[in-house]
């Protein structure tokens, strides 16, 4: 348990926004507050580095900013989706108990009421503002593993970012006009925008390591179901096609007999040719 800790102190990064949050904080005196919500930020993102390391997830890093953290794992798309919700709601969840405490702690007489209420009312913000279905809060990330569940991976990157920006946008064109000089609304909308765009341009990276990771065996793929293509169908369009916990097996329907490749065929051909927009057809004849 300790080791686990020190690996978890070890990955933090404090971005330099959360850095100049602080000494803003302690230059108008609310050091305190600032302290406070250091804490539930990171127990928040303890949350999540604890479940990842529970299912033996690789973690390259934790960032925090004042608004919540970020995780970069070296997991591509190809883990359980139960593995994957657990690990997104750890961090949230933590704010109950966050809360919780909090309360008992005054109940107790442990500190005065104006604290207690300020720090309820922060932790409910961070665990609403982190459950709005935007990338790559929590709530973004629940929504991507809904939609990888229900469409191809390759296409339920691009539509979830696309619905996410959406979201985006509208949330901050309503709160916008009630305070167009708000610096935080500023700074978070300009963090979330830019985190859609690198995220957009990662989509082929992201997609080549979600077929990397298949074509070594790993992953969770519990169900068998078919593709059906004509002989005709790149074998980039026919890969574009494989889902997220699922084990394909390739049907070409021919005129005469259906041509059936398994999925470990398929990869290995899209890896070791340079024929990837060339006839599924006429590679496997």
């Amino acid at each position: 348990m300790n080791n686990a800790f020190l690996q978890f102190l070890a990955k933090i990064r404090i971005n330099p926004l959360f850095w100049l949050t602080i000494g803003l904080s302690i230059i108008t005196g609310h050091f305190r507050e600032i302290l406070l919500l250091f804490f539930a930020v990171f127990i928040h993102e303890m949350g999540h580095y604890a479940a990842a390391h529970l299912f033996q997830w690789r973690v390259k890093k934790i960032e925090l900013f004042p608004f919540g953290g970020v995780a970069e794992v070296e997991e591509h798309g190809n883990r359980r989706f139960s593995e994957e919700i657990i690990v997104t709601i750890s961090g949230p969840i933590q704010h109950l108990w966050l809360m919780a405490a909090a309360y008992l702690a005054l109940q107790l007489g442990w500190w005065d009421s104006t604290s207690c209420d300020w720090f309820m009312k922060m932790n409910l913000t961070l665990l609403v503002f982190n459950l709005l279905p935007i990338w790559p809060l929590d709530g973004g990330k629940l929504i991507f593993i809904a939609a990888t569940s229900i469409f191809p991976f390759k296409k339920a990157h691009t539509v979830f970012l696309l619905c996410s920006f959406s979201m985006l946008l509208i949330l901050f064109l309503s709160f916008l006009p009630r305070d167009p000089f708000h610096l935080n609304l500023w700074i978070i909308a300009i963090f979330l925008g830019v985190s859609h765009y690198i995220e957009w341009n990662r989509r082929p990276y992201v997609f080549l390591r979600f077929l990397m990771t298949r074509s070594e065996g790993k992953g969770d793929k519990a169900l068998t179901t078919p593709i059906h293509v004509s002989p005709d169908a790149e074998l980039y369009d026919v890969i574009s096609l494989f889902r997220k916990g699922v084990r394909h097996f390739i049907v070409i329907q021919t005129n005469e007999k259906n041509r059936v490749v398994e999925e470990k065929l398929v990869l290995n051909t899209f890896f070791s040719s340079n024929q990837v927009r060339c006839a599924i057809g006429h590679l496997f004849r």
